[in-house]
């Protein structure tokens, strides 16, 4: 074990030796207030950013996130199973955004280069520019709403908490 790695597991024991026991134990208060904090802020921001994309680009906040991660992929293209796995949507939701936003003009399905069998979402010219337009909604909502409620040191101590809980945004490919 490297001396970093060993650090960490020392860190850890000390975050957790005087919450040791049953893991199904119940929650002190801090614990309940942690989780119910973040399910509340969680729900609320969501809530929030999607109304606004729905007031300023008529777009829900679960269609922004599939223009999203097709305009971040290479070439503008990703597998809709990938695309479902990735912002954990069953395969019939994905679909049904999908059909929207290829109604609108935004999307197009095509045949998977690689696998005859898959369909690859494309995001068109016209999907690029209602991504940018939204993308600077979702943007400003996130900043008033969560992140510039916070101070440069607490951003860098929440963006270590998710890392050490793991779910660290750049670890993981969503």
């Amino acid at each position: 074990m490297s001396h970093t790695a060993e650090n960490r597991a020392s860190e850890d024991r000390g975050r957790t030796s005087d919450r040791q026991g049953s893991p199904s134990r119940p929650l002190n208060d801090d614990e309940r207030s942690v989780w119910l904090g973040f399910l509340a802020t969680h729900l609320k921001l969501l809530r929030t950013l999607d109304a606004e994309l729905m007031a300023t680009e008529r777009m829900s906040l679960s269609s922004f996130e599939v223009l999203l991660t097709i305009a971040e992929a290479p070439e503008g293209r990703v597998r809709m199973k990938d695309i479902a796995a990735s912002l954990l949507i069953s395969r019939s939701g994905l679909t049904r955004i999908v059909d929207d936003l290829e109604r609108q003009g935004l999307v197009v399905r095509e045949k998977c280069p690689t696998d005859a069998r898959g369909l690859d979402a494309v995001l068109t010219a016209e999907g690029r520019k209602a991504y940018r337009r939204a993308g600077k909604v979702h943007r400003t909502s996130l900043r008033e709403k969560f992140l510039d409620k916070l101070s440069d040191e607490e951003l860098t101590k929440l963006a270590g908490i998710w890392s050490t809980v793991g779910f660290d945004e750049k670890a993981e490919t969503c």
